[in-house]
């Protein structure tokens, strides 16, 4: 692991004091080769995220996308998850760096700017053992949560929410993959950490984003391929029971890219493994970022 704390590298050893970053706003990130897939669209939707709450960042755009890159170069990896966390100054607090559960981190930055704080975490990617890529394949088990998300917050990819820190412990807890929120109407919006998709009939279909929930990026790739490819696809609510009835249901964030649900709160999906539509799909996103330079 490499820290970069305040303009110079620190041993691992002494970063072990806590960062609070309550009310601040973040992206996660994938890189392949060496470079991040859409780091110039994750980068402005952190900008976008931190004007709906009303928080100033000093940084530039470039400036931001500049040290991202150079903390993933020094973590040596050309695959792995970038997260990038920018949080008002907190005079009571100290700069130090903790990992917070991330337990395989590589590379960490943590640097304060005037009125912010700002860290960047370089990890190895999930599923990186050959058991894990049968998730791929055979799919995930999720479940839905009675923990409602609603709008505007959603717009905003805060760290400060509350229903996600309980949801995720659900999932530690549960042994799931992932549990997905219900708008107080009762239709599907999305997951602690991901957005959700539903095939029927060979009809792919999304919540749309009104419902109260972050349009992800690779949410927007699958849109695209989906356009691209042909496959017939609707923004429409749905109810966790048209889950149960579905022929095909996946996950999408950048980091998992498109991967497959078998189970959800209990019930198999079609025929409990990745379907013909979520296969297309993801060979779709795999020449997508291919062809990212």
């Amino acid at each position: 692991m490499t820290i970069y704390l305040n303009g110079e590298y620190i041993p691992k050893e002494q970063a072990n004091c806590d960062l609070s970053f309550d009310g601040g706003v973040f992206e996660t990130m994938r890189a392949y080769r060496g470079r991040i897939f859409k780091l110039h669209e994750h980068i402005r939707r952190l900008f976008m995220s931190a004007r709906f709450l009303r928080m100033n960042i000093s940084y530039t755009g470039e400036q931001l996308e500049g040290i991202c890159c150079n903390v993933l170069e020094n973590a040596g990896l050309e695959g792995a998850s970038v997260r990038i966390s920018i949080a008002k100054r907190n005079t009571d607090r100290n700069v130090c760096a903790t990992l917070g559960g991330m337990t395989h981190a590589s590379s960490l930055l943590v640097q304060h700017s005037g009125n912010e704080d700002l860290l960047v975490i370089v990890s190895p990617l999930p599923f990186r053992e050959p058991h894990e890529w049968g998730y791929y394949e055979q799919g995930v088990t999720i479940t839905t949560t009675s923990l409602t998300k609603q709008p505007p917050l959603p717009q905003a990819k805060s760290s400060n929410f509350l229903p996600g820190v309980i949801a995720r412990a659900e999932t530690n807890r549960d042994n799931l993959f992932e549990v997905v929120f219900l708008n107080r109407h009762g239709f599907v919006t999305e997951g602690t950490v991901s957005n959700i998709f539903m095939v029927k009939n060979g009809l792919l279909i999304t919540p749309p984003t009104y419902l109260g929930l972050l349009s992800g990026i690779a949410r927007q790739c699958v849109l695209e391929i989906a356009m691209q490819t042909g496959v017939k696809h609707k923004q429409v609510p749905f109810t966790r029971y048209d889950l149960f009835t579905a022929d095909e249901v996946f996950l999408t964030n950048s980091t998992i890219e498109i991967l497959p649900v078998s189970v959800v709160d209990g019930r198999m999906i079609g025929d409990g493994i990745a379907g013909e539509i979520s296969r297309g799909l993801r060979e779709g996103y795999k020449q997508m970022v291919g062809k990212y330079r």
